[in-house]
């Protein structure tokens, strides 16, 4: 094809790219592409300022040792005590269930007349409440709660939401004019908390019900986290009353997002316009300048959607009109790869003019070469040759051209750590590169020029991840549990040499052993022998034995803190120490202690810890290198913690053959849910694994 149509056959088939992108991503296979405009929608949502309803709480009564009856008597001592504390309103969200046949006796009294109540449309109190709503949670099918209705006919009565029939009550605000108009659904973004008060302190006599006078108040069977109905886009789990306060404060504040119909249409006429400008502005441009347009549009699109969000309060979603084009730019990226074919042609050329005398037209042609370390060479040998020709001027011209283009030279080395983002130095350790990410920072390693020893160097970004007085609180945990760790001297505990502060980072000088966490053993098909997995957590035990004498606790045992290596057979512990340093509520982006599923009960109860909670972690670290799976599984963390606390784990030697019954004693006795009930130590624990080890 002549150069001359290339340009058109570049935008021919960019068209053709971006056409096709848009009848998959908006025909028949939306569904696979709509998480783009969610994933887009949730990262924002979540971060939308929000405020809850003021001098308003919620009241849940725990059903777990109360029958239907007893529930259903709890409730009525409860509205009692409100209706006589002079409350605002009362809102039974989640009303107990009630048989279509019982009878009420009573119940018309304490629910229609006096302060006015509020339950759920066609349920038993809708029909004797003040006022009734409907509530209708459908999450969308990757299961979060997003939008909410605001109108449902039923029976061919146009009815409003529960939070909506609450706000039409409510005389002291005027409702939005957005709620006037044509829109019949409103979206969530995240939970401002609510105050709950504990059940027994409202029944207690000595309680002062004076605080109620004027209150909303939230009735409902359905504790905080284990109650739990739906996940909003911020990754709240939320009780439906806790979803109702939400939707209703945004109604009261004039906070509701809503998304007209004419932001329908610029969602559909956004991907063609983008479309549009990816096939005329990006074709033929050189890659960088097609990364720095697309990288400017991408974040104004982002903007503009942050932009309709949090001033407009309108949801328009702009994740797939972003795929699109970032398609088109890579399509561009792509098209213009041909160059490369015609720079190495240059470069040919260029070593072929050189070889051949022929200096000008070589210096023509390897200055179409973009910089190289190859190029560079290649250019010296040309200067070299002008020089040899009598011509030091031009000698001079290619020597200047050099340093034009490269600047200070510097070596590959240190040019491949600044791509990658790798500090070059921390402290007086030289970094070689990177070995391992986690949670809270990333594993380099790198060498001790004193005494040209190499190190394994955990940073941690102190700075970005605490502020204020909890950067300050964070040095001094810091330092001082890692002078903790740094005591512990034993076989199997990898020994920590150093610590120190560096370009924001907080690093760990470490001992560098090769080996492989234990996380890589518990795939189902790579399992370790059963005796080989005692004994090595047997003496993983005998380890938190020595650390638990010296008072230092790791809080984060897990496979992936195990390293094995296979040809000595050695094992070690890592990150003593590490767990306990970043142990701040105060962090930006919010790190989690530890791994929920390896959590023992006291750990995700925030009590007191002891060495037994290592002991716990310990245990589930066995039972899933033994079967390949972890004791507690759940789709949730309510979930999760309640089977933590509360329900015993799946025999591991019906879950495998081959494991004697004696194994399950003993991860009985270390996943005790009560700490006493465990092993006392980490010796005695070492002895019981390596009694089942014999056995087998």
């Amino acid at each position: 094809m002549k150069p001359l149509n290339k340009p058109k056959r570049n935008r021919l088939i960019a068209l053709s790219f971006v056409s096709l992108l848009l009848i998959v991503m908006y025909g028949p296979m939306a569904q696979w592409f709509v998480a783009a405009d969610r994933v887009l929608f949730d990262l924002l949502a979540s971060r939308l300022p929000n405020k809850p309803l003021t001098n308003t709480m919620i009241v849940s009564i725990d059903p777990t040792n109360l029958n239907a009856k007893q529930t259903l008597d709890r409730y009525g001592e409860i509205l009692a005590v409100l209706k006589q504390s002079k409350v605002a309103r009362i809102v039974l969200a989640q009303p107990p269930d009630i048989a279509p046949d019982a009878n009420l006796p009573g119940w018309a009294a304490a629910l229609g007349s006096g302060n006015p109540v509020y339950a759920p449309t066609r349920h038993r109190f809708g029909d004797l409440a003040t006022r009734n709503g409907f509530i209708d949670l459908q999450p969308d099918s990757d299961g979060v709660l997003r939008r909410a209705a605001l109108w449902q006919l039923n029976d061919g009565v146009l009815s409003p939401s529960l939070p909506l029939a609450i706000s039409f009550d409510n005389s002291n605000k005027e409702l939005s004019h957005r709620l006037s108009s044509a829109e019949d659904e409103i979206f969530t973004s995240n939970y401002a908390e609510v105050p709950r008060l504990a059940v027994k302190d409202l029944l207690d006599d000595a309680f002062d019900r004076s605080l109620l006078s004027g209150a909303t108040v939230f009735v409902d069977a359905a504790p905080a986290l284990v109650g739990a109905a739906a996940m909003l886009p911020s990754g709240q789990f939320v009780t439906i009353s806790e979803i109702t306060a939400a939707l209703l404060a945004d109604i009261d504040n004039n906070r509701t997002i809503f998304s007209p119909a004419w932001i329908t249409a610029v969602e559909w006429l956004a991907p063609v316009l983008l479309s549009i400008i990816a096939v005329l502005f990006l074709i033929d441009r050189s890659r960088e300048d097609i990364l720095v347009l697309a990288g400017i549009t991408i974040v104004v699109l982002i903007l503009v959607e942050a932009l309709f969000l949090y001033v407009m309060h309108f949801r328009i979603d702009l994740g797939r009109p972003l795929l699109i084009f970032a398609g088109g730019a890579l399509l561009s990226i792509w098209l213009v790869g041909d160059a490369k074919k015609e720079v190495k042609d240059s470069f040919k050329r260029g070593s072929a003019f050189l070889a051949a005398g022929r200096l000008e037209p070589a210096f023509a042609e390897l200055r179409r070469c973009p910089p190289s370390d190859t190029v560079a060479t290649i250019m010296y040998k040309l200067s070299l040759a002008f020089e040899q020709q009598a011509k030091p001027e031009r000698a001079e011209a290619v020597l200047e051209w050099m340093k034009r283009t490269y600047g200070p030279r510097s070596d590959a080395e240190t040019g491949r750590r600044k791509v990658a983002g790798i500090p070059q130095r921390l402290g007086r350790y030289v970094i070689e590169r990177r070995i391992g990410r986690g949670a809270m920072g990333a594993v380099y390693l790198a060498t001790d020029p004193r005494i040209n020893r190499p190190v394994a160097l955990k940073a941690i970004p102190i700075e970005k991840e605490f502020e204020d007085e909890g950067l300050k609180e964070a040095r001094l945990r810091f330092y001082r549990e890692a002078e903790s760790a740094g005591r512990l001297a034993h076989p199997n505990i990898i020994t920590v040499f150093d610590a120190g502060e560096d370009k924001g980072l907080a690093y760990i000088a470490m001992e560098y052993v090769p080996g492989i966490p234990l996380k890589k053993f518990t795939d189902p098909t790579k399992l370790l022998a059963p005796k080989r997995a005692l004994e090595l957590c047997a003496a993983t035990a005998e380890a938190l034995d020595y650390a638990h004498s010296q008072g230092v606790i790791h809080r984060d045992i897990k496979p992936a803190n195990l390293i094995y290596n296979p040809k000595e057979g050695a094992l070690k512990i890592t990150d003593f120490g590490v767990a306990r340093m970043t142990d701040n509520n105060n962090t930006k982006t919010g790190i989690v202690l530890g791994t929920p599923m390896y959590m023992s009960p006291e750990q995700l109860g925030a009590e007191e810890l002891t060495g037994h909670s290592d002991l716990f972690s310990l245990g589930v670290t066995l039972y899933e290198l033994l079967v390949g799976e972890v004791p507690f599984k759940a789709t949730n963390i309510a979930v999760l913690m309640t089977k933590i606390t509360t329900e015993p784990a799946a025999p591991v030697s019906k879950i495998r053959a081959g494991l004697p019954p004696s194994i399950d004693a003993v991860l009985a006795k270390a996943m005790a849910k009560q700490p006493q009930k465990r092993f006392s130590s980490g010796a005695e624990m070492a002895i019981a694994l390596r009694n089942c080890a014999r056995v087998i």
